[in-house]
């Protein structure tokens, strides 16, 4: 049994409780956040052990071997690093942390702890993306990569209100990039590498970035990446080579089916995620097979993508002049 505390009690740590009861093998022994009512609520519905309005009375709990950390982007940094200097395990959900440095200083102290550090992201754990990364040599020349998430946010609704919540505060590090756009720089990292240049064109609206196109150069052919957060569009990722594409009308954090057609239009579809109805379910998957294997090493190969999925992050807000305070 897989022993977790829970830092955060916003609308995450249900997806994360659902998913890894499917998965089996953890125990959710306390939860801490600021906001009583929803401890109260999330303690009795989902059988958590106790909790706490103070951190650290998890953070510290001998009984807990892993930390599950669901707080604003902008204390994603802070809360882990106390959590491996409380000899846990960590969990971080997405996005990572907003910069490299912290990136990097986090994934260093979890090594030389010998803790797992895992970046909580679906897409490099589904089989429809492995899949997606096997079918791209079968493209010839790549030309063009297109993706578009957009999905359209009742916060935006409270934002023009003048009610600033976490998901658009840019002192808690939010915005539509941090948010879905994560999800679309992880998509094209994770098959093609690290861009020689990448650029994002935010929409800005009370200093935050509410939509945005990302533009990655990679010399021989460009990428283009829509999230929009106050707009919706039809889901996409689409990569195009000079012999057929690969496409998947769903999101790039659910890629639930993948079709591949070529030039004489033959087609086949791919739905090899098992339990897709949660898209979550690989990734806590993964999670386990390596905490019990006690794999340091395949959770510092994650690690590795965490941080260039965080180097272009860092670029990307770079070139749009968002800065968080």
């Amino acid at each position: 049994m897989i022993n977790v505390g829970i830092i955060g009690s916003g609308f995450i740590v249900p997806t994360f409780i659902e998913a890894t009861t499917l998965v089996k093998g953890f125990k959710y022994v306390g939860i801490a956040s600021p906001v009583e009512e929803q401890l109260k609520s999330l303690k009795e519905k989902y059988n958590i052990g106790y909790y706490s309005l103070n951190n650290d009375d998890v953070l510290k709990d001998p009984k807990i071997d892993v930390i599950y950390v669901a707080v604003p982007n902008g204390l994603h940094y802070e809360i882990a690093k106390k959590a491996l200097q409380n000899n846990k395990h960590v969990i971080v959900e997405k996005p990572f942390v907003p910069y490299y440095k912290q990136a990097k200083e986090l994934i260093d102290l979890a090594k030389k702890k010998k803790k797992i550090i895992f970046d909580a992201v679906t897409l490099v754990h589904m089989n429809n993306y492995k899949k997606m990364k096997e079918l791209v040599s079968q493209l010839g020349e790549i030309k063009m990569v297109d993706i578009n998430f957009s999905q359209y946010s009742s916060r935006y609704n409270k934002l023009k209100q003048g009610v600033v919540l976490p998901a658009f505060d840019y002192k808690m590090a939010g915005g539509a990039l941090m948010d879905l756009g994560i999800y679309n720089i992880n998509f094209v990292t994770g098959i093609f590498g690290e861009p020689k240049k990448v650029e994002y064109f935010p929409n800005i609206h009370k200093n935050i970035d509410t939509s945005g196109v990302l533009v990655f150069d990679y010399k021989n052919f460009k990428v283009t990446a829509i999230q929009a957060k106050d707009c919706r569009a039809p889901l996409n990722c689409c990569i195009q080579g000079d012999l057929g594409f690969i496409k998947s009308d769903e999101a790039s954090s659910v890629i639930a089916h993948v079709k591949h057609v070529d030039n004489a239009r033959n087609e086949k579809v791919y739905a090899l995620n098992k339990n897709p109805e949660i898209p979550h379910y690989h990734e806590y998957k993964d999670f386990k097979e390596i905490f019990k294997s006690k794999d340091l090493v395949k959770a510092q190969e994650f690690n590795k993508h965490t941080l260039l999925t965080i180097k272009v992050l860092e670029k990307a807000l770079a070139s749009g002049n968002i800065k968080f305070n």
